[in-house]
């Protein structure tokens, strides 16, 4: 019995490669489940596998879930290009062997879940079966593909309340009450008659005393002017008559311990 060998690469990954071999009677549905295993792919959402040409051209596509499509034929009953819903092919209804159309058949499949991925295929070589081998399975194994690291959630940050910063308020003096004594003060009155009366006894007294001050102002005066204890006949020389200084300070000095007596 004869076996396809397909050589399954990524653009996106140079370093995967996987060769598996699979019966032509055999369905798309298997031959997704095997590149899903060798891939560890998870989270299957949707997946397909679409037949091309050499070059690239798009000739039928297979689901994994039932898909309507429009798509452009030319009718040529019209003779124009029309645009027609088709349901796709499913995956478990439809055999390998029905869409092989080249020796060597290329094919892009593409998976959907969490990550989304393209794989491409080529009908690499048409071998023997093996005795006591079970199909499909993977012939060569080489690089794997590099999963996105899953970035969980940060945990929602708790807000803290900040309270207020309450400034110490400054206490007022208290007002001290005035005393018994300033008060009985302020209750005082003033008698206008008793104040004139103090001041005219005043006014009289320092009368009294003011001939008494000025006698005596007089005596001092008339002694300090008076004649000397140096006699009439001495008197004062002019400063230019003393040949020294040292004597005018000996007599300066002599005539201010003479007055202390006094």
């Amino acid at each position: 019995m004869l076996i396809y060998r397909f050589r399954v690469t990524a653009n996106e990954f140079e370093e995967f490669v996987r060769e598996i071999d699979i019966q032509p009677n055999q369905h798309f549905h298997e031959f997704h489940h095997i590149l899903v295993e060798t891939a560890e792919l998870k989270g299957t959402t949707g997946a397909s596998f679409t037949m091309t040409d050499k070059k690239h051209r798009i000739n039928h596509e297979i689901t994994l879930k039932s898909t309507k499509k429009q798509i452009r034929r030319f009718d040529d009953n019209l003779g124009e290009v029309v645009l027609e819903t088709k349901t796709l092919p499913l995956m478990k209804e439809t055999k390998i062997k029905n869409f092989i159309e080249d020796p060597h058949q290329r094919m892009i499949y593409q998976f959907h879940g969490k990550e989304s991925y393209t794989f491409q295929i080529d009908l690499y070589k048409i071998i023997q079966s093996e005795n006591y081998v079970s199909y499909p399975r993977v012939s060569k194994k080489q690089g794997e593909i590099r999963k996105m690291v899953e970035i969980l959630p940060l945990p929602p940050v708790q807000e803290t309340e900040i309270s207020p910063v309450i400034k110490p308020q400054r206490s007022k003096p208290a007002i001290q009450p005035k005393p018994d004594n300033i008060s009985r003060l302020d209750a005082i009155e003033e008698n206008i008659e008793e104040i004139s009366i103090i001041d005219k006894e005043l006014s009289e007294i320092l009368e009294e005393e003011a001939p008494v001050q000025l006698e005596i102002e007089s005596q001092i005066t008339t002694e300090d002017v008076g004649e000397s204890d140096y006699g009439e006949d001495q008197q004062m020389e002019h400063i230019d008559e003393f040949g020294d200084i040292d004597q005018i300070d000996q007599r300066y000095s002599n005539y201010r311990e003479e007055s202390d007596d006094f």
